[in-house]
This record gives structure tokens, sequence and C-alpha cells, in this order.
């Protein structure tokens, strides 16, 4: 590796010298070549980009799929200095504007965007005259329909080979099996990548699964009789809150984390639980993105989630200080079955589509012929219960048709207060005449923000309010007033997500539901995935190796099936027999529910010859009891 490489990690990261996997990487994307890189979460990825494009003279474009991870990469850039900015949907069309212009004059080292940008015409015409020469495809397995999180928009990265064809592209995932590394090369074009693959055996994480009915009872004996920073991912909101609940009333720290929270709600919690003056965070899968904290010592599902991908990249927020964390699964036979019904809701008929569709360009006011390329801010539950669809049929039907590309779905995000002074300059200089009380506010408006008159600009109201001497509730009066006037339009500061289309409204559209078919058969695929790792009798840390890279590894010594068998070396027919007794007592006395319980071939064989011998048998009710003491 080359000095220059390891001065600038130092110079702008404070790193002597890069992690495991890391060198590799970098070395590989500086050789000019197209790569394909694994890492799994927490091996510090972005490091693997960031440092080879700080050491050319020209833009690195990384193509992102959450504003999320977006916001949190270039404020990190940012933060050392770093020449680094993103765009997304959330901005205005002058503020996006101004943000090519100054990379067109070549101001920053880095560009992330949203993959949906790249399906706009506008920014095509930017990409020949950018000098990029790195393009990375960040969450590179969404463009794989047997990836976990399918992104169509993604598929639109390929095309630019045609305007880029001599920028070498870097394509990064945290956890995609061969299958989906091979589908990822094929979809973005990749020429002879080189691939490289971090270290999915992760020492100090100790892998758990249990089948259990009370989960919540046994996540608070767990967690009352340890200590350490703690993650608990439930599937939905309601959950998360009453979790919360159980384990506030029981003394212990924790609270509660979703994507039903507002920005600031969630901003303040994560903040606490970062600062372990909150122990343990009650969350969904919305928690987490970006989230770097070393000294995670537990993390529980409540549930199985519907992936091995969305299991490991979870489970992987534990331990990342290299010190003893545990993994914990529960779950109950019920689980599987329920995620399975739960793909069958996410993928609707036509019917359900056309109705869809129809609500949301109603709501939208979009007529037909009209959209394309614009953004929109929805409330999926006011639009569901405005139109009688139950909220999780109406998001369903939304997921749906963004896989059909009808639009892009855009993630809740903060969008700051924004106004447009939609009259004409002799209107707003008559209105002020006419009404001394709004004088001093329309004059600090046209003073302060250049081009209000043009389009929509960026407000802050305590600003404002400082600035004129008066409260909030006075200026949003005042603010009110004006647009019930006609004089601005203002829109106040949101959290609300959005849709981006990309083709005008339809007026007979066309839902091809065959075309969900292979992404429907690929989530199937990830619960039966997910079944194998919950019931394998073997060691789950080489499971998990196995399953990412086709590779065997020794035992790890330390997950529950590995402390299982320490426990009981010799496995005997005794030692199996007592075992097997305590089990009946417990109450495990159905016979597919015992066999799921026993983790080897011998157990299985030593419970048919007790059965053989008289010493279990059956009740009238079919269950099974101990009758030889």
């Amino acid at each position: 590796m080359g000095v220059n490489a390891t001065e600038i990690l130092l110079k702008h990261w404070g790193y002597p010298a890069f992690r495991p996997g890391q060198e590799s990487i970098v070395a590989h994307i500086l050789t000019g070549q197209d790569t394909i890189s694994l890492l799994p979460t927490g091996g510090g990825k972005s490091i693997c980009f960031q440092v080879p494009g700080m050491m050319h003279n020209g833009l690195t474009l990384v193509i992102c799929p959450l504003i999320s991870l977006i916001k949190d990469q270039v404020d990190a850039l940012q933060r050392r200095n770093v020449g680094a900015v993103g765009l997304h949907s959330g901005l205005t069309h002058k503020e996006t504007r101004h943000i090519m212009d100054r990379a067109l004059r070549g101001e920053y080292r880095f560009l992330y965007i949203s993959p949906e940008r790249l399906a706009t015409d506008n920014f095509r015409e930017y990409l020949p005259n950018l000098n990029i020469k790195l393009l990375v495809v960040d969450e590179a397995h969404c463009i794989s329909q047997w990836g976990y999180d399918f992104r169509p928009a993604y598929l639109c990265i390929a095309e630019c080979r045609k305007l880029l064809p001599d920028v070498p592209f870097a394509a990064f995932t945290a956890s995609a099996p061969p299958y989906v590394v091979k589908d990822i090369a094929d979809k973005l074009g990749l020429e002879e990548p080189r691939i490289s693959m971090g270290d999915f055996g992760r020492p100090n994480l100790h892998f758990h699964v249990r089948e259990h009915e009370d989960k919540y009872g046994f996540i608070l004996k767990m967690l009352s009789n340890t200590k350490g920073s703690s993650l608990v991912f439930a599937r939905h909101r309601k959950e998360t809150e009453e979790l919360t609940g159980f384990l506030q009333q029981h003394g212990l720290s924790a609270d509660f984390y979703h994507a039903g929270m507002g920005g600031s709600e969630r901003g303040r919690k994560q903040d606490l639980w970062m600062k372990n003056q909150l122990r343990i965070m009650c969350c969904t899968n919305a928690f987490g993105m970006g989230v770097d904290k070393p000294d995670v010592r537990f993390v529980f599902h409540l549930t199985p989630p519907p992936s091995p991908e969305d299991y490991y990249q979870e489970a992987g927020r534990a331990g990342r200080d290299g010190n003893d964390s545990w993994c914990i699964m529960l779950y109950r036979p019920a689980d599987f079955e329920q995620l399975k019904v739960q793909v069958d809701a996410r993928f609707p008929n036509a019917e359900v589509l056309a109705r869809v569709y129809k609500a949301l360009m109603a709501y939208l006011d979009i007529p037909e012929g009209g959209g394309m390329h614009q953004w929109y801010e929805l409330d999926p539950a006011e639009i569901a219960g405005r139109y009688r669809f139950q909220l999780s049929e109406f998001i369903h039907g939304l997921k749906a048709l963004e896989l059909l590309q009808f639009f892009s779905l855009s993630e809740g995000l903060h969008t700051p207060s924004a106004i447009h002074i939609s009259a004409d300059y002799a209107s707003v200089y008559d209105f002020k005449i006419r009404n001394p009380e709004y004088e001093s506010l329309i004059d600090m408006l046209l003073r302060s923000h250049a081009g209000i008159l043009d389009n929509y600009t960026t407000i802050f109201e305590s600003v404002l309010c400082k600035r004129l001497r008066i409260k909030e509730n006075e200026l949003a009066e005042k603010l009110k007033g004006l647009q019930a006037r006609q004089i601005l339009d203002y829109r106040p500061a949101s959290e609300k997500p959005g849709v981006f289309l990309y083709d005008p409204r339809h007026s007979r559209p066309v839902f091809n539901v065959k075309n969900l078919e292979p992404l429907k058969k690929a989530r199937l695929q990830a619960i039966e995935h997910m079944q194998q790792y919950a019931y394998t009798r073997n060691c789950r840390a080489s499971w998990w190796v196995s399953y990412f890279t086709s590779r065997t590894t020794v035992p790890c010594g330390h997950c529950d099936l590995c402390a299982l068998k320490k426990k009981s070396p010799a496995n005997t027919a005794d030692s199996w027999k007592l075992k097997i007794k305590k089990q009946i007592e417990n109450g495990t006395n159905d016979y597919n529910s015992l066999l799921e319980w026993l983790p080897n071939d011998e157990a299985v064989k030593q419970l048919r010859l007790l059965m053989d011998e008289g010493i279990i048998a059956t009740n009238s009710e079919g269950m099974l009891v101990w009758v030889n003491p």
C-alpha cells in the first residue's frame, strides 16, 4: 500500500493503519479496475472508497439508497473538512441547481446521490462534464432481484457506462451470498471485477437462538442479570412501545424508536443511547443505519427478520469494540409462517394496485400527463383513511408500484420551511402599504432571501423571530395570513415521506404483476434460509460464514449449540436420558416440539429408545409423559 493512502487515512480519519480487509480493497480500487467489495456491518466500508477518492484530482460519485445514509456520510466528511454534498429529492430546484453548478466548478470531492437521480434526463446531462474519476455503488445488493432490498432505480446505474466509459465502478455491500454477488456484477455491467471479501467470522459474537413463548419475560431476565448497552429489534412499532413499557415497569432504562416518530424525537433518543444515558433501545429496523456504537453488548430479535442479510446486519451492530457480545434471536414456529403470509400481502393483485395508483394521483391532484420528474410529499395514513384502505394494504400497494417502476418512494426526511412570494412585486408593494402590520415581515423576507420572488427559498422561523422581535406563534399567524391573501406560498418544515414520479400520470396504466413473481420467490427463499439458521444443529457462527462465502470453518466454540456440546461431550445415553426427562417435566411434551429441541441425531436416537423401552409413553391426550422414574 502506498504511503499516500495511509497518510490520508491518518490526516482525515486519525487512524494510523487500515482495518483488516480495508487495505486490499483500497489497493484494488486504485488499480482502476471495477471492484465488488463485501465488508460486514461495522467493517468500515466507507473509508475504502473515501481514501481513494481523496487521491485523485476529480469527483467521486456515490450512489446511495437512503437519505439518512447520505446525510450521515456527508456530515462526517464535512466535519473532516472534505468537500462533500448530497443531492436528494427533498431539495428545491434552485438548491439542486446551485449544488450542480458548484460541482461543475470542481468544488466538491464527493457527490452523493440517490439512484432515482440517475433516472432524470437533467442529471444525466451533467454527468459527462463532472470530471468523475470513480463511481461508487453503495448497498449494491439493491440492484439484484435476489437481494433482500431490491430497488428498481438501481437498474439505471449500468446505463451510466455509456456516459462514463473510462470511469471505474466500485460496488459495496455489507452482506450478499455468492449468487447475489454474481447478479450485482451482471446487472452493473462490471468488466472482470476484482472481488474482495471481508471476514464474516466475528469471533467475539456469541450467536444464540431460542424458541420461547414468553419473549418479553426472557429478555427481562437476561437484561436484569447482565450489564451493557443493548438493542432489541421488533417487527412492528407497537411492539417497541409495549416492550419499552414492560421493561420500564421493571426498573430498566429503556425507550423505543421507530419511523413513526418525528425527526427531532428520534435524534434525541439516539443521542441518549449513544452517550449511554439510555441503556436499552427497543426499535424497528428504522434504527441503526449509520450508527456506529462500539460497546453494544446485546442485540435481541423478538422475531426472525425476513432475510439472513437483514439479521446479520442488525446483529452485527454488537461488539464492534472486539469484546464479547451476544446476538440472540427468539422465535416461535408460527413466526416463520407469519413471515410468509406477509410476503403474500406485499404483492397485491392488479385490481388493488389500480385502486392505490388512482387514490395516490387523486390525493396529489396530478392531472393526466402531468407530474413527470416531480417530487411530492404524502401522508400514507391520511390517504388510506380518505380512500378507505387498510394502512398496511395501501403501503404494500405503494411499494409494489415502486417495484413496477411507476415511481420511487422516499423515506421521511426533514424538509426545512420554505417560502415563495407568488405575487408580483407591484402587488406586494401595494399590499404592504395598505397593511402596515405586515410591512416589516415582507421587507425582511425580500431583503434576506434573494430569489424569493422566483423560487421557493428556505427560511428558519427562529431566526426571523429574533430579527423581528416577535414570538413564533405570531410569525406563524402572519405567514398564514399572507398565504390566505395569495401574497406568498408557505411550506412549513416537514418530516413526511414522498414519491418521485418517473413518468407522467398514466390514463390507462398497466400493472404487470407477473414481473413481481421473481421478487416474491426471492423473499420466500430468504425466509427458508432463516428457518435453516434457526433449526441448524451445527455451529451458528460457521453457518454465517458458509452462507456468505461458501467456505467451511471450525466451530466457534461459544454459540448456543457449541456450548451445548461442551456440556455433554460424551453424548452418553444416561446424559441424554436426564436431559429429555427434564425437558418433558418442564412442559415440552409434544413429540414434534421435543424433536425440534433436540440438537443432534444421537439425541433423537435416545428419545426413540426411551419410547421403545416404555420409559416414555403417550397419554390419552396424545402428550408424552415420563413413566419410569
